[in-house]
């Protein structure tokens, strides 16, 4: 009997190709949504000793000179982290739309798998079939040349 060969081989490779592509492409978003937030972090937490200098120093007395330092800088801060804010929304709605690519591709590629699974049990049940049909011929004709001899 012929060697088991799945018609859509190509397609469910080319897919798994893809999928993997696409996976890739999701952990690049990752890495750049995680990278974004330790921004984030580092920039809160600047902002924070910032705001503690400076009621330090106002407790201190303060120059007015560095008063406008300060309200600059924290300003300059609060920017920076609304600019931050905006690339990790850009980025989480990039990784919800990814999402959405890669689970549709992982639906495709698993009903192509199924597909193959079932081609494979028939032609696993075809190929017992014709054994147990070469056995029945092999014992009727050992009995039939039993009968002769």
């Amino acid at each position: 009997m012929k060697k088991f060969q799945f018609q859509l081989g190509k397609l469910l490779s080319y897919k798994d190709q893809n999928l993997e592509n696409e996976m890739m492409i999701m952990g690049g978003l990752t890495r750049q949504l995680s990278d974004e937030m330790d921004k984030m972090l580092d920039l809160e937490d600047q902002q924070e000793k910032c705001r503690l200098n400076y009621e330090r120093d106002m407790a201190a007395s303060i120059t007015p000179t560095a008063c406008q330092v300060y309200i600059h800088y924290m300003s300059f801060l609060t920017d920076q982290i609304k600019i931050v804010e905006k690339r990790i929304e850009e980025i989480t709605e990039k990784i919800d739309i990814q999402i959405e690519v890669v689970k549709n591709l992982k639906l495709e590629t698993r009903s192509l798998e199924i597909v193959k699974e079932n081609k494979y049990d028939e032609y696993k049940k075809e190929l017992i079939k014709d054994s147990e049909k070469e056995i029945e011929e092999f014992v009727s004709n050992s009995n039939i040349a039993k009968n002769h001899v």
